[in-house]
């Protein structure tokens, strides 16, 4: 039974997408995941956020590997609490041997430092990194639209997507008011999904 939790948390991020730098909207992504992974696990973290990622990018029309590329690599940015990762609790439970144990301010007081400048290059370096190694600043990618769950369609339409000319684009069909007989280009152009089915 799905909630559809992720979608409604996905449009409204999406939302922010189209009026936010790229290097900002990376480092706003790894602020929000690095403080969710010091309270949960990095794998529970991963796993309630990246769905909702994938439905921000697809409401956006913009390439998934933008919003979750730099989302995965800041769960690995668990340094303040000792409940983030297992190795931080095996380190607390170890330390009750010594004279004076560990104590969860003392993962704080070591952690934050490390945290804030993990945010800040882990920002500048998914932004540049993921654009050279894994073109993440390209448009939506056939790939991903044809993994959606059908409220995409890749339609042969030439035009300006993201800066780039493109001969064919993704559509994100609307199941909303239009009940699928409507989608909408990047740019907000809507077409008729019936003009695109196969065999019109």
């Amino acid at each position: 039974i799905q909630s559809g939790l992720n979608i409604a948390l996905g449009d409204a991020f999406a939302k922010l997408i189209p009026h936010v730098h790229s290097v900002v909207l990376d480092f706003v992504i790894i602020v929000v995941i690095t403080l969710c992974s010091q309270v949960f696990s990095s794998i529970g973290t991963a796993s309630a956020m990246l769905p909702v990622l994938a439905a921000a990018s697809q409401e956006a029309v913009v390439n998934p590997l933008s919003l979750m590329l730099p989302a995965a690599v800041a769960t690995s940015f668990a340094f303040m609490l000792p409940t983030a990762t297992p190795p931080n609790v095996v380190v607390l439970a170890k330390s009750q041997e010594l004279p004076r144990p560990l104590r969860i301010r003392d993962f704080f007081i070591a952690g934050l430092p490390l945290t804030i400048a993990a945010c800040f290059l882990g920002a500048l370096l998914t932004h540049a990194m993921g654009h050279i190694i894994f073109d993440s600043q390209s448009p939506f990618p056939q790939w991903a639209c044809d993994s959606s769950s059908g409220n995409c369609m890749f339609v042969d339409v030439p035009g300006v997507v993201e800066g780039m000319p493109v001969s064919s684009q993704a559509c994100i069909v609307d199941l909303g008011k239009a009940a699928g007989e409507l989608c909408r280009l990047w740019n907000g152009t809507m077409l008729e999904t019936a003009s695109f089915a196969p065999g019109a």
